[in-house]
């Protein structure tokens, strides 16, 4: 009787321990192995999501047979099982790269001040995210405590004096910032210098060889951007000086 009692105990154990719901804690992270935050992280059976914090960290109920989706605008769009992120503890995305093979404009009028008044005017698209009813997390964020501009204010100086000594005098504090900026830098010298690869460049142009090599030469003694403008503005300056380029028949 206490054999049979105890293979019903075991049998039950095992049927319920495979669909029990318990929450699942990874991290999220870019081929180079830095945290990839402000990354939407949906569970395709519940619709349950999250976003990763500043350090890729992401927190979902989930089974043992769900399926997640993790999307970023600038990493390919990720379906991962529960159990392999609970196998290994994080997730690795891959960086997506959105060629711009040709771009015309035909009811905005002629010039760029007709087209950027359009886009402006037009409704921001719903993104999945946005449809399931998730938290957004603003990617230009920058924690008061390492924002210069706002711990060296006069006006952070009267309301906390305190802290405004502690943070403009402690080495310690100054190196945390250091370390910050750093790393977010890091990020966009990375996506910069992708989008003027000569694997980019050569997407745009259709060029290889020595004409790749003479138009990267000609770009870059003209170029204004750098990695601080938004990737909008990196293309289009280089289909700019491309389409001039072509004129001047070089």
């Amino acid at each position: 009787m206490t054999g049979l009692l105890f293979a019903l105990f075991s049998a039950t154990s095992y049927a319920v321990v495979p669909d029990s719901l318990s929450f699942l804690t990874g991290v999220i992270y870019n081929e180079a192995y830095q945290p990839v935050r402000a990354t939407h992280v949906i569970n395709m059976n519940s619709h349950v999501g999250d976003v990763s914090d500043s350090l890729g960290i992401f927190r979902l109920p989930v089974y043992p047979g769900d399926t997640l989706l993790l999307r970023n605008i600038s990493y390919l769009d990720t379906l991962v099982p529960v159990t392999i992120i609970r196998a290994s503890g994080y997730v690795i995305l891959r960086r997506a790269f959105y060629p711009l093979l040709e771009a015309r404009v035909f009811k905005w009028g002629s010039t760029y001040d007709d087209f950027s008044k359009a886009i402006v005017a037009m409704p921001t698209p719903q993104s999945l995210g946005g449809s399931l009813g998730l938290p957004r997390a603003d990617p230009d964020h920058i924690p008061y405590d390492m924002n210069e501009t706002l711990l060296k204010s006069r006006g952070f100086m009267l309301t906390s004096p305190v802290s405004y000594l502690y943070h403009n005098l402690s080495k310690k504090e100054k190196s945390r910032r250091k370390v910050y900026w750093n790393n977010k830098n890091r990020e966009k010298h990375e996506i910069f210098n992708a989008i003027v690869s000569p694997e980019s460049i050569s997407g745009i142009t259709g060029l290889s060889g020595d004409p790749l090599l003479e138009f990267m030469a000609y770009l870059f003694q003209r170029m204004v951007c750098d990695f601080k403008c938004t990737e909008f503005k990196i293309y289009s300056e280089i289909y700019s000086h491309w389409d001039v380029y072509q004129q001047l028949g070089l």
